[in-house]
């Protein structure tokens, strides 16, 4: 998953409950939740993006056998 595909879509409700916003990973095509709160949102991409770099920083660890 690249960090910088992870994007928040603004969603407008049909049923007029108000704005939502969308978690979403472009390069799978997959929603990561939905959220009322724009600030709610950014911290579930933010911890998204997080995630992401450790795994990639454990991929490149020479010895992972060791910690």
């Amino acid at each position: 998953m690249l960090s910088d595909a992870i994007e928040i879509r603004k969603i407008h409700d049909a049923r007029d409950e108000g704005t939502r916003y969308e978690v979403y990973d472009t390069d799978t095509g997959t929603s990561l939740g939905i959220f009322t709160d724009m600030e709610e949102a950014e911290e579930k991409r933010q911890r998204m993006k997080s995630s992401t770099k450790a795994e990639q920083e454990e991929d490149n660890d020479p010895d992972p056998s060791v910690e």
